[in-house]
């Protein structure tokens, strides 16, 4: 007869990147056996955004903060059930197609991890002083958050 099931040991892995994003990495960042569900988030650059052709779109980000945020964040989805979030957000110029986020969470259960994920998307384009700037043929425009 087994114990009871060992307490998490959270593990959280969180990266601005310069260069392009690995998916894979998010998601091995996460991996954990104990845990059988991963969800993941990937945001790529749409070529077209509010009848806008989109050339391309920078991302500023004040990375201290970010970070700060980040394991805010992750804190308030283990409520939600996640034993191990990856956050990976790229930063400067990311070209359409590219990707410029992705998100991994783990848990045990797969409707905490698809909960945590969805949750964590939207929080990140609240909370995380990270700016977006849409470059289209005739000029420019910032976007914020949600």
């Amino acid at each position: 007869m087994s114990g009871p099931p060992e307490p998490p040991r959270f593990r959280d892995d969180f990266r601005i990147v310069d260069g392009e994003i690995d998916p894979s990495a998010s998601f091995e960042a996460v991996r954990d056996p104990r845990c059988g569900a991963i969800a993941t988030f990937l945001g790529t650059v749409r070529g077209e955004n509010a009848g806008r052709k989109v050339l391309h779109l920078e991302y500023e980000v004040l990375e201290s903060m970010a970070m700060k945020q980040f394991a805010r964040l992750a804190a308030a989805l283990r409520e939600k059930g996640a034993w191990h979030v990856a956050i990976h957000h790229r930063r400067g110029r990311v070209e359409v197609g590219g990707v410029s986020l992705a998100i991994a969470v783990s848990s045990p259960r797969r409707a905490h991890a698809l909960d945590a994920c969805a949750a964590a998307i939207e929080r990140l384009k609240k909370d995380v002083p990270i700016w977006k700037k849409e470059v289209y043929p005739d000029g420019h425009l910032w976007r914020e958050g949600s």
